[in-house]
């Protein structure tokens, strides 16, 4: 067991902490110019990661098996039009300030969570088996994907200042459900929830990319944002291929 979780944390939640290390510096660096490009960048991130979930879910249902229909259909319609009534009723129906677990930092990083949570299974089943190169390689490989999914929380969070407690935070809950997902990996979890937490993410996901297009795409930052968008999806492409073509692992 201890094993497995370190595994997971060798994979999930060191590289995520250093993901938003990394892109916290940038934004000290880099003049406020930039901002847009950084958002983009995090909103190309969440729109890979977004496909990728979709493909991964679509994958496990079955034309025949209308179970796996309603599951995949009502956890994604109950994440993105859900997160949706939630904003508006913070918004509409509050005269406080929405609490920091609805900003869109943390909506980021509970669907990376959730995303991450599927790496672990992965990473756990391999080791079960006794396949101790690809476990191996699974882990080294996921990290080096994870670390960019730092720039997609921290890119969220705009002007507004991240404080040690709430990168700290972001941080556990991106990365620590890796290690939740390599201990699941061994009891024999049912397909449908592996569909559950896969579109869950995919939807949560969807409405923070709609979120940060809806703020940033404006008439003086569209090129910037376009061009972030672009980066954003070719860093995630590019690793995905790296580490396909060096050890056949497909994230």
């Amino acid at each position: 067991m201890i094993d497995l979780i370190g595994l997971g944390f060798i994979a999930g939640v060191i590289p995520v902490y250093a993901g938003i290390v990394v892109a916290l510096v940038l934004g000290k660096v880099l003049p406020r110019t930039w901002e847009g490009g950084l958002i983009g960048i995090a909103t190309g991130v969440l729109v890979y990661l977004f496909f990728d979930l979709m493909h991964e879910s679509v994958e496990l249902t079955g034309a025949r098996d209308p179970i796996s229909w309603l599951v995949f259909l009502g956890s994604l319609g109950i994440s993105f039009v859900g997160l949706v009534a939630f904003e508006r009723n913070q918004m509409v129906g509050s005269r406080r300030a929405p609490s920091r677990w609805a900003t869109l930092p943390y909506m980021i990083a509970i669907g990376m969570g959730l995303h991450n949570l599927g790496e672990g299974l992965a990473i756990g089943a391999s080791y079960a088996n006794g396949e101790w190169v690809l476990s191996a390689l699974l882990v080294a490989g996921f990290g080096f994907h994870n670390g960019t999914e730092g720039f997609g929380i921290v890119g969220a969070a705009g002007k507004n200042s991240v404080t040690g407690t709430d990168a700290l935070l972001l941080g556990l809950v991106a990365g620590a459900p890796t290690c939740l997902g390599t201990l699941l990996s061994g009891q024999g979890l049912s397909p449908y929830f592996t569909i559950l937490f896969y579109t869950f993410a995919a939807g949560s996901l969807l409405y923070v990319v709609f979120t940060l297009t809806a703020m940033s795409y404006t008439a003086t930052r569209r090129l910037q944002m376009a061009f972030g968008v672009f980066m954003g999806i070719s860093l995630m492409y590019i690793t995905a291929m790296v580490l396909t073509l060096v050890g056949g692992i497909k994230t």
